[in-house]
């Protein structure tokens, strides 16, 4: 599952690929590949669905968001 949000590693609003290794979930910015666990309950894509609503509202302020579809993509502002 592909998201959006900002890399704490590289600081860049980037494309993140949710990913599983049995009963682990990472999440890994398609940017610079920093990579870390995140919480494999039964929320996950509820959250992550949650936080790209709020990417899309974030939008409206800052269109350059928009541009963010495919892996690698990446804004700073």
């Amino acid at each position: 599952m592909l998201f959006r949000n900002k890399c704490t590693a590289c600081d860049f609003w980037t494309i993140f690929e949710l990913k599983t290794e049995g009963d682990k979930s990472f999440q890994v910015c398609t940017h610079c590949m920093d990579q870390n666990e995140v919480a494999n309950d039964g929320q996950m894509e509820t959250r992550i669905r949650d936080g790209e609503k709020d990417v899309k509202a974030l939008e409206g302020h800052f269109p350059v968001l928009a541009q963010l579809k495919n892996r690698g993509d990446h804004v700073k502002f």
